[in-house]
Protein backbone atom coordinates (compact mmCIF):
# COMPACT_ATOMS: atom_id res chain seq x y z
CA UNK A 1 0.00 0.00 0.00
CA UNK A 2 0.83 3.73 -0.24
CA UNK A 3 3.42 4.65 2.48
CA UNK A 4 1.79 8.06 2.91
CA UNK A 5 -1.95 6.44 3.10
CA UNK A 6 -0.47 4.39 5.69
CA UNK A 7 1.11 7.01 7.77
CA UNK A 8 -1.83 9.43 7.97
CA UNK A 9 -4.67 7.10 7.75
CA UNK A 10 -6.52 9.49 5.15
CA UNK A 11 -8.51 7.46 2.98
CA UNK A 12 -9.05 8.65 -0.57
CA UNK A 13 -12.32 9.34 -2.31
CA UNK A 14 -12.99 6.99 -4.89
CA UNK A 15 -16.51 7.57 -5.49
CA UNK A 16 -17.99 8.51 -9.08
CA UNK A 17 -19.60 11.40 -8.00
CA UNK A 18 -16.82 12.96 -6.40
CA UNK A 19 -14.45 12.27 -9.38
CA UNK A 20 -16.85 13.28 -12.08
CA UNK A 21 -17.28 16.29 -10.07
CA UNK A 22 -13.54 16.75 -10.42
CA UNK A 23 -13.00 16.14 -13.85
CA UNK A 24 -15.94 18.59 -14.91
CA UNK A 25 -14.74 21.35 -12.59
CA UNK A 26 -11.28 21.12 -14.28
CA UNK A 27 -12.51 20.50 -17.74
CA UNK A 28 -14.54 23.65 -17.24
CA UNK A 29 -11.84 25.90 -15.93
CA UNK A 30 -9.70 24.65 -18.77
CA UNK A 31 -12.38 25.86 -21.03
CA UNK A 32 -13.41 29.21 -19.34
CA UNK A 33 -9.48 30.13 -19.85
CA UNK A 34 -9.30 29.32 -23.41
CA UNK A 35 -12.51 31.89 -23.97
CA UNK A 36 -10.93 34.18 -21.76
CA UNK A 37 -7.73 34.07 -23.74
CA UNK A 38 -9.46 34.63 -27.10
CA UNK A 39 -11.41 37.32 -26.09
CA UNK A 40 -7.70 39.40 -24.80
CA UNK A 41 -6.40 38.22 -27.97
CA UNK A 42 -9.04 39.42 -30.24
CA UNK A 43 -8.93 42.52 -28.28
CA UNK A 44 -5.46 43.12 -28.77
CA UNK A 45 -5.85 42.22 -32.29
CA UNK A 46 -8.95 45.45 -33.26
CA UNK A 47 -6.71 47.78 -31.12
CA UNK A 48 -3.81 47.07 -33.14
CA UNK A 49 -5.71 47.44 -36.19
CA UNK A 50 -7.05 50.55 -34.81
CA UNK A 51 -3.58 52.05 -34.13
CA UNK A 52 -2.19 51.10 -37.72
CA UNK A 53 -5.36 52.36 -39.28
CA UNK A 54 -4.51 55.64 -37.58
CA UNK A 55 -0.69 55.58 -38.16
CA UNK A 56 -0.81 54.68 -41.78
CA UNK A 57 -3.52 57.67 -42.70
CA UNK A 58 -1.45 60.09 -40.37
CA UNK A 59 1.33 59.06 -42.66
CA UNK A 60 -1.20 59.97 -45.64
CA UNK A 61 -2.12 63.34 -44.48
CA UNK A 62 1.53 63.86 -44.59
CA UNK A 63 2.21 63.09 -47.43
CA UNK A 64 -0.86 64.93 -49.19
CA UNK A 65 0.61 68.15 -46.77
CA UNK A 66 4.03 67.36 -48.45
CA UNK A 67 2.71 67.32 -51.78
CA UNK A 68 0.98 70.31 -51.60
CA UNK A 69 3.73 72.28 -50.29
CA UNK A 70 6.03 70.97 -53.31
CA UNK A 71 3.69 71.94 -56.15
CA UNK A 72 3.47 75.65 -54.26
CA UNK A 73 7.25 75.43 -53.86
CA UNK A 74 7.24 74.11 -57.43
CA UNK A 75 4.81 76.75 -58.57
CA UNK A 76 6.70 79.91 -56.53
CA UNK A 77 9.97 78.28 -58.53
CA UNK A 78 8.37 78.35 -61.96
CA UNK A 79 7.58 82.20 -61.68
CA UNK A 80 10.96 82.95 -60.11
CA UNK A 81 13.99 83.68 -62.73
CA UNK A 82 16.13 80.40 -63.29
CA UNK A 83 19.37 80.45 -62.41
CA UNK A 84 21.85 80.24 -64.41
CA UNK A 85 23.55 77.07 -65.38
CA UNK A 86 26.79 75.82 -63.60
CA UNK A 87 29.67 76.91 -65.49
CA UNK A 88 30.53 73.67 -68.18
CA UNK A 89 34.20 71.98 -67.05
CA UNK A 90 37.43 73.45 -68.83
CA UNK A 91 38.19 70.83 -71.13
CA UNK A 92 41.20 70.84 -73.49
CA UNK A 93 40.73 69.95 -76.93
CA UNK A 94 40.07 66.95 -79.07
CA UNK A 95 37.68 65.61 -76.01
CA UNK A 96 34.56 65.67 -77.24
CA UNK A 97 31.00 66.36 -75.27
CA UNK A 98 29.81 62.73 -75.29
CA UNK A 99 33.13 61.90 -72.89
CA UNK A 100 32.72 64.78 -71.08
CA UNK A 101 29.31 63.91 -70.08
CA UNK A 102 30.02 60.46 -69.55
CA UNK A 103 33.11 61.42 -67.38
CA UNK A 104 30.64 63.68 -65.28
CA UNK A 105 27.92 60.85 -64.74
CA UNK A 106 30.55 58.97 -63.45
CA UNK A 107 31.74 61.50 -60.79
CA UNK A 108 27.60 62.47 -60.32
CA UNK A 109 27.42 58.32 -59.68
CA UNK A 110 30.42 58.30 -57.73
CA UNK A 111 30.06 61.52 -55.67
CA UNK A 112 26.75 62.22 -55.64
CA UNK A 113 24.88 65.64 -55.97
CA UNK A 114 27.51 67.99 -54.61
CA UNK A 115 29.78 66.84 -57.01
CA UNK A 116 31.56 68.97 -60.08
CA UNK A 117 33.73 68.31 -62.56
CA UNK A 118 35.86 71.35 -62.76
CA UNK A 119 38.40 70.08 -65.94
CA UNK A 120 39.24 67.10 -67.74
CA UNK A 121 42.46 66.60 -68.38
CA UNK A 122 43.65 63.60 -70.76
CA UNK A 123 46.76 61.11 -70.06
CA UNK A 124 48.62 60.78 -73.36
CA UNK A 125 47.99 56.97 -74.08
CA UNK A 126 51.27 56.01 -74.91
CA UNK A 127 53.03 57.53 -71.84
CA UNK A 128 50.37 56.03 -69.22
CA UNK A 129 52.93 54.55 -66.72
CA UNK A 130 51.49 51.80 -64.39
CA UNK A 131 52.10 52.95 -61.05
CA UNK A 132 54.29 51.28 -58.66
CA UNK A 133 52.96 48.83 -57.03
CA UNK A 134 52.25 49.90 -53.55
CA UNK A 135 51.61 47.84 -49.75
CA UNK A 136 48.30 48.38 -48.88
CA UNK A 137 48.37 50.79 -45.88
CA UNK A 138 45.84 48.52 -43.49
CA UNK A 139 48.15 45.84 -43.71
CA UNK A 140 50.78 43.94 -46.00
CA UNK A 141 48.09 40.98 -46.41
CA UNK A 142 45.80 40.76 -49.35
CA UNK A 143 42.39 41.53 -48.45
CA UNK A 144 40.82 38.02 -49.33
CA UNK A 145 43.47 36.48 -47.15
CA UNK A 146 42.53 38.84 -44.43
CA UNK A 147 39.07 38.46 -44.64
CA UNK A 148 39.80 34.40 -44.32
CA UNK A 149 42.03 35.17 -41.04
CA UNK A 150 39.32 37.23 -39.57
CA UNK A 151 36.48 34.74 -40.29
CA UNK A 152 38.61 31.96 -38.97
CA UNK A 153 39.62 33.40 -35.53
CA UNK A 154 36.58 34.74 -34.70
CA UNK A 155 34.94 33.75 -31.78
CA UNK A 156 31.92 31.30 -32.21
Amino acid sequence: MNPILMATSITPDTSLGFTSTVVISGIGIVVLILVILIIVFQLFGAGMSKSQAAAKKRKAKKLEEQMKADAAEASAAASSPAPAPAPAPAVQGGISGEIVAAISAAVYAMEGEGASVTSITPVASAAVAVPAMRKNPITVRNPWAQAAVTENIRPF
